[in-house]
């Protein structure tokens, strides 16, 4: 795999454009409440990751920046969660060897050893940070997810939230997990399953131009990621991916089939 030359450059650089990279994506809400010494913590903690990680070079650069880097996924409460989760989750992350592997162990230890698990009454609220839900025990499909990719992204995992605001069957609306391992696959948080297999993979397959799938970008984009919680807020950008799953589950479902 090629890797971005950025990864060449002295640690120094490398700070100095991956707070550049935040500035110029983040909420305007953001500006005006986070610290500088906050975003330069947050990146020196991440940049320090992914020389620990067997993959750390194997992630080109701008994926790191829009899917490691960010310090949040959506309009949660801004927590200072980097260092802690890396304490807490490296050695697993480390041991695992492969991003596949690592995401796979990550999402059976990370909410057992929090005590988190899903409750759509337990939980305060379905947006909520990762202390809300460690705090609450409790967690929507949004705040589990929420959850897993700080935990991910503590460990050098480039990973982002995904979700459809409404079924084409109107059963509801939906959050789940991204990750990248040379290729974008997914993962239903605090879920037994294996990598791009998920109890939503036939009704993924099943979307619309009517009801989209959109994974979520720190960078700006020309898309909002709709969150039926909180319809008001146009300020998290998002890609469409719908095309993807639809082309996923299918080939999927084929070769199950088979």
């Amino acid at each position: 795999m090629l890797v971005c030359g950025a990864w060449a450059e002295k640690t120094s650089s490398q700070e100095r454009r991956a707070v550049a990279f935040l500035k110029a994506n983040m909420p305007p809400k953001d500006s005006k409440s986070l610290k500088n010494s906050f975003l330069a913590e947050n990146t020196r903690l991440a940049l320090q990751t992914m020389k620990e990680v067997p993959w750390g070079r194997e992630v080109p650069w701008a994926v790191f920046l829009n899917d490691v880097l960010p310090y949040a996924s959506l309009n949660e409460r801004r927590d200072d969660w980097r260092g802690d989760f890396h304490r807490r989750f490296i050695k697993i992350a480390v041991k695992s060897r492969t991003i596949d592997r690592a995401v796979l162990a990550l999402n059976k230890y990370v909410f057992k050893s929090l005590h988190v698990a899903y409750s759509a009454t337990k939980r305060p609220k379905p947006d909520q940070s990762p202390y809300e839900s460690i705090r609450a025990h409790w967690a929507s499909c949004t705040g589990l997810s929420i959850l897993l990719v700080d935990a991910l992204r503590s460990v050098g995992i480039p990973a982002r939230i995904a979700g459809i605001a409404m079924w084409p069957d109107g059963s509801g609306n939906h959050t789940w997990v991204e990750i990248w391992d040379g290729r974008w696959r997914y993962v239903g948080a605090d879920e037994s399953t294996s990598l791009d297999h998920a109890w939503f993979t036939v009704k993924a397959s099943q979307t619309d131009a009517q009801h989209p799938i959109y994974a979520a970008s720190f960078k700006k984009t020309h898309l909002a990621f709709p969150m039926r919680w909180a319809p008001h807020i146009k300020y998290v950008s998002a890609f469409d991916v719908t095309k993807f799953y639809k082309q996923k589950s299918l080939t999927i479902l084929t070769k199950s089939k088979q």
